[in-house]
Parts: C-alpha cells; structure tokens; sequence
C-alpha cells in the first residue's frame, strides 16, 4: 500500500512543475506586457486630438462658439487667437484644448 503512494506522488512532482513553470512564463509575460503598456502614447482622451482635423458643422452658436466634427464626434470649439472666422463646411485642424472645460481651440487651415 505504502509503495502505491509512493508511486502516485513521484508521478504528480513532474507535472506540479511543469504546471508551475508555463504559470511563471505566463506571469512574466503578463508583466512584460503591462510594462510595455504603461510607456506607450495615449490612445484615448482628449490629449490625442490635438493634431486632428475636422469640419466646421455650426459656425456660430452658444456664447459665439461653434461646433466642429471630429472624428464623428461634435465638440464645442472656438478660433485660436489671429486665425480667420470659421465657417460651416470649412477643414480645420485642433492646436489645443482648454484645461477649464471641453472646449477644443481650432486653427483654420
């Protein structure tokens, strides 16, 4: 009886440590991965559009702001200091973004 265990528990050593070792590479490569995450660019928020271009949809409108599309989305948006009076229809390009609200600032091209 005792030998049966025996035989039983020096079969199971082989796999507990094969198990353990693919959980180990599994793990380390989990943590590569979420290292090399944390360095990339930002893919999302506001920060990203900067650089975008998009269509005047409204020219004026609440507090003579008007409305751009971008990306599919309308953001509210006033002219960057010295450009030209934005018009509906006219290709824009987004040079900042206030930090006070979601107001994009836009250059006309």
């Amino acid at each position: 009886m005792l030998i049966n265990q025996i035989e039983i528990s020096a079969n199971i050593v082989p796999l507990a440590i094969t198990g353990g070792v693919v959980l180990l590479i599994l793990g380390l490569i989990q943590l590569y991965l979420g290292l090399k995450a944390q360095k990339s660019p930002k893919v999302t928020g506001e920060q990203t559009m900067v650089g975008e271009t998009g269509i005047i949809r409204k020219a004026s409108g609440f507090m003579d702001r008007s409305i751009v599309e971008v990306r599919g989305e309308l953001w509210w948006c006033l002219p960057a200091a010295g450009s030209n009076a934005l018009e509906e229809g006219n290709s824009v390009k987004i040079v900042g973004i206030e930090e006070d609200s979601m107001i994009l600032e836009v250059d006309s091209e």
